[in-house]
C-alpha cells in the first residue's frame, strides 16, 4: 500500500490529478449516499480519503469524492477514531486485493 500525505490546501488540485490519472477517490464518511464497506469493491486505483476527527471530510472536499464509504455500527455513537477507522479500511481493501481470483 502507497500512503502519501498531502497538505490540506493541496488536496483538491491533488485530488483532480488523481482522477484524471484515472484513480477513483474514496471518502470515509457517513453521508446520505455512503455504501456499507462490506458492500463496496475496490478499483485498483482507489485514493481514499480522511477526514479530521470529529468533523469529517469537510465539504469541500466531499465535492471531489467518486464515493463515499462508511463502516456500519450499532448503538448510539456512530465515530470511530480516523486511524481505527483507515485501518478497517485498509484491511477491506486488502481482503480483495490479496485474494486468489476465481
Amino acid at each position: 500500500v502507497r500512503c502519501s500525505e498531502v497538505r490540506v490546501d493541496s488536496l483538491p488540485a491533488f485530488l483532480r490529478a488523481k482522477r484524471a490519472d484515472g484513480w477513483r477517490v474514496v471518502g470515509l464518511e457517513q453521508a446520505s449516499d455512503s455504501v456499507p464497506l462490506h458492500h463496496y469493491t475496490f478499483p485498483r486505483k482507489t485514493v481514499l480519503l480522511l477526514g479530521a476527527e470529529k468533523e469529517g471530510i469537510p465539504q469541500h472536499l466531499l465535492h471531489e469524492v467518486d464515493r463515499c464509504l462508511e463502516i456500519p455500527q450499532r448503538g448510539l455513537i456512530r465515530s470511530l477514531n480516523v486511524h481505527v477507522s483507515a485501518a478497517c479500511t485498509i484491511w477491506q481493501w486488502a481482503q480483495q486485493s490479496l485474494a486468489p481470483a476465481p
